[in-house]
């Protein structure tokens, strides 16, 4: 999982798009890296805080925006 973060590292422009790259890649960690998990959730938390989610989606189409705050859901993020 270290070299595909490494490859897109500051690869996006806009915080939105980190956001979901950082959820793209605890969803393929499939849980089997328990420490990148913790790290990843953390990130996650930490960018939610940081920029605000109704501020993160506002550029992002409303069915998109409802599918991944969906996805965030299932994924215990908010």
């Amino acid at each position: 999982m270290g070299y595909v973060a490494y490859q897109f590292d500051d690869g996006f422009d806009l915080p939105i798009e980190d956001l979901m790259w950082q959820v793209v890649l605890l969803v393929l960690s499939g849980g089997w890296l328990p420490q990148w998990d913790v790290e990843m959730r953390g990130a996650i938390a930490d960018c939610i805080a940081k920029h605000g989610l109704d501020k993160l989606l506002v550029e992002v189409p409303n069915d998109e925006a409802e599918t991944f705050l969906h996805d965030l859901g299932i994924l215990q993020l908010i």
